[in-house]
């Protein structure tokens, strides 16, 4: 009897022991990480390709040897106003001067009057700034001809026009011999001694 009462004690034991122990934690699974994509560098915006300029042939009127006329003259410039400009430059037609950050060049169809005198066709309007002004007056008569004859025999032959009306800064040219407030018309203050275009 004793026996079977110690065995009952021991069991019951055993079994309050086991109520009391706590239930293992259920394992908890690793929340999902979230993707973390690191962006990748953005390109540097590359340079733009340099513009090759557009070049045309054209008819340069360039003072002759002597200095008494204009030869015609093939060469290669760029199609724009400061590309003749500076080709007429480049062959020691024109002075070397900034013509001005806002050259303008248009070419029209029109009716003029100058002294009460109409003159009707295409003319070429230039307008350039004051350091061309400025070379300009320092030249003597003769060499004052010239760069004003060459530049209005190139830009009436390039543009086929029948004049050219030059401006400076939106003002008339105006030097101590002349001032040139009507279209300089082909070969009007100098002439052309050599007609046909000759290679340089």
């Amino acid at each position: 009897m004793r026996k079977a009462l110690a065995v009952a004690l021991a069991l019951l034991s055993a079994l309050a022991l086991c109520a009391c122990t706590p239930a293992p934690a259920a394992e908890q699974s690793p929340a999902p990480s979230a993707d973390v994509s690191t962006p990748s560098p953005s390109p540097e915006p590359s340079a733009p390709p340099t513009a090759t300029p557009n070049l045309i042939d054209v008819v340069l009127y360039l003072p002759d040897a002597s200095g008494a006329g204009l030869v015609a003259t093939p060469a290669k410039a760029e199609d724009s106003p400061e590309g003749i400009l500076a080709a007429l430059v480049a062959a020691g037609a024109l002075p070397d001067v900034d013509f001005g950050q806002h050259i303008t060049l248009s070419v029209a169809e029109e009716t003029l009057t100058f002294d009460g005198v109409e003159a009707n066709g295409v003319f070429v309007h230039l307008d350039v700034g004051d350091a061309f002004a400025s070379a300009v007056k320092q030249s003597d008569a003769a060499h004052e001809r010239l760069i004003l004859q060459s530049l209005a025999n190139t830009l009436i032959t390039r543009y086929q026009a029948d004049g050219l009306i030059l401006s400076i800064a939106g003002t008339d040219l105006e030097t101590m011999r002349e001032r040139y407030n009507r279209p300089i018309g082909f070969d009007e203050l100098a002439q052309t001694q050599q007609t046909d275009p000759v290679a340089p």
